[in-house]
């Protein structure tokens, strides 16, 4: 499977959805993520009912459009020096975790839109006036807090996503601001014009609380050893590359302080893993460089099968 995903063969995206159709008909075999009667779309309503069918097609339709989309920038950007769909694959594999995956909530709707931020972002040059792009990633940014709110925090660190790229502008912080705010303000008006609440927990009851905080255990254990081989291999492949690919990773960097954050808060405040999956976006850009390093290349394999394996195993496991 990885050689074919790392191999510079697009027709490769043609096997996600069967990747992800293999998650959605285990789910409904094991009932593993149960549905919710009512999803959260954070300032567009939190109790909002969406057919069971029409709610896992939507989700699936996200998840597809997501893993297409971070792979695009991936490749577009060169983050490597040959085309890699290895990055979309990381994101299906790592999203089968959390409960977004299987049901359409305002979580997922926000990667979407994360993605968008960045794909704006990475148009940003040192020279160039950057105002159109800085005022998109923001504009993306409020769309992506207006269905999540928790990243209404998110307006500092674009700042400094910004900076990474260019200096300071006033005028692309004002516009910024502007872009940020103006989906929050509609979101804001139809909130109050339905008369409805924010309500920052995701989920009314946690299906399986025990096993998927072990699930939670395991895949961060996963994770921490591949993103340990990715931080070796990036700093391998940075030193022979430009500068550009230096500041690219430092914005996915601060997508992963965000996403550390509102996780821990989430875990602590309302017993919940879900909120991590904004690590996953990053995740997916970062893990594909183990595998292209010539002495870690094996390790990663073992650990991507390792959690491939276990992603599928866990709708069967009970503790």
């Amino acid at each position: 499977m990885i050689k074919l995903f790392i191999s510079n063969r697009s027709i490769v995206q043609f096997l996600l959805p069967f990747v992800i159709v293999i998650y959605i008909v285990l789910n409904f075999v094991s009932n593993y993520y149960s549905f919710t009667e009512n999803a959260d779309f954070g300032f567009w309503g939190d109790k909002v009912y969406v057919q069971p069918v029409y709610s896992q097609i939507f989700a699936s339709l996200l998840v597809l459009g997501n893993a297409v989309g971070i792979n695009a920038i991936f490749n577009w950007n060169q983050f490597l020096e040959r085309n890699s769909f290895m990055p979309s694959l990381l994101y299906v594999v790592l999203l089968s975790f959390y409960h977004s995956f299987y049901e359409v909530d305002g979580l997922i709707i926000s990667h979407l839109f994360i993605i968008l931020m960045i794909h704006q972002l990475y148009f940003l040059r040192p020279n160039e006036d950057g105002r159109k792009y800085v005022f998109n990633a923001a504009f993306f940014a409020g769309l992506a807090a207006s269905f999540h709110p928790p990243l209404i925090g998110f307006l500092p660190v674009i700042f400094f996503m910004i900076w990474t790229v260019r200096p300071f502008v006033f005028r692309e912080i004002i516009l910024c601001i502007v872009g940020f705010s103006a989906p929050l303000l509609y979101a804001g008006f139809y909130l109050i014009y339905t008369d409805t609440s924010i309500n920052l927990k995701l989920l009314k009851t946690t299906t399986n609380y025990d096993q998927q905080i072990f699930d939670f255990v395991v895949t961060f254990t996963l994770f921490v050893f591949s993103l340990f081989l990715s931080i070796i291999s990036i700093q391998s492949h940075i030193q022979k590359s430009s500068l550009r690919l230096k500041k690219m990773s430092r914005i996915l960097w601060w997508i992963v302080f965000t996403g550390l954050v509102i996780g821990i808060i989430d875990f602590l405040v309302f017993k919940q893993i879900q909120r991590f999956s904004l690590i996953m976006i990053p995740f997916s850009f970062f893990l594909t460089f183990s595998f292209s390093h010539k002495t870690l290349g094996a390790v990663a394999n073992i650990l991507f099968y390792t959690t491939f394996i276990y992603s599928c195993l866990k709708f069967f496991l009970q503790f």
